[in-house]
C-alpha cells in the first residue's frame, strides 16, 4: 500500500471535495437558506463562485505547502495532523446535510471520502513512532490553526463579494 504512504493524498482529497463546493455552492445558495444556526452561515454566506475560488485556492496552498514541508522534513505527523481537522470538516457536511433534510454542496463528497481519509490516517500514523506530547501538541496547533484561517478566509471572502456587489 505504497500510495496510502504518499504526502499528497491530503490535497488531491480536498481538492476532490472542494470542486463539488465550488460546482454547486452557488446554484445552491440561490435555492437555499444558507443559515444553519443563529450566528452561523454555510459558506461564509458567499454565493460567488469567483469569490468562493480564491478561498479553495487558499486552502488548497496551505494543503500543499504543508504536504510539501511533511516530505521535505519526513514528517507524516503533520499531515495527519491535517487530515484531523478535514475528516471533522467532511462529518459536518453530514450534519448540514441532516439538519437541511437534504443536500448540502460538499455531502457527495464527504461520504466517499470519510471511509478512504481514515484509511489514509491509520496508515500513516501506522508509520509514526512519535511521543504523545509531540502528537498532542501538533493535532492541538493544526486544528487552531485550521479554525482560524477558516474564520479568516470566509470572513475575507465575504468582505471582498460585499466590495464586489456594492462597486456594480
Amino acid at each position: 500500500m505504497e500510495i496510502w504512504n504518499s504526502y499528497w493524498i491530503l490535497p488531491l482529497l480536498f481538492m476532490f471535495h472542494d470542486f463539488e463546493e465550488q460546482v454547486f455552492v452557488p446554484h445552491w445558495l440561490h435555492k437555499n437558506n444558507p443559515k444553519i444556526i443563529k450566528g452561523f452561515t454555510l459558506f461564509g454566506g458567499v454565493d460567488s463562485s469567483d469569490i468562493l475560488s480564491f478561498g479553495i485556492w487558499e486552502e488548497f496552498l496551505i494543503y500543499l505547502i504543508l504536504s510539501s514541508l511533511a516530505y521535505v522534513i519526513n514528517y507524516p505527523l503533520l499531515i495527519i495532523a491535517a487530515i484531523l481537522p478535514y475528516i471533522f470538516h467532511l462529518i459536518m457536511h453530514i450534519v448540514f446535510s441532516l439538519i437541511k433534510k437534504g443536500y448540502v454542496p460538499g455531502i457527495v463528497t464527504s461520504i466517499i471520502e470519510i471511509p478512504l481519509t481514515i484509511i489514509y490516517l491509520i496508515v500513516l500514523s501506522q508509520s509514526t513512532l512519535y511521543p504523545l506530547w509531540e502528537w498532542s501538541t501538533v493535532v492541538i496547533f493544526m486544528f487552531i490553526f485550521f479554525l482560524g484561517n477558516l474564520k479568516i478566509i470566509h470572513w475575507l471572502m465575504f468582505k471582498i463579494e460585499s466590495k464586489l456587489i456594492f462597486e456594480k
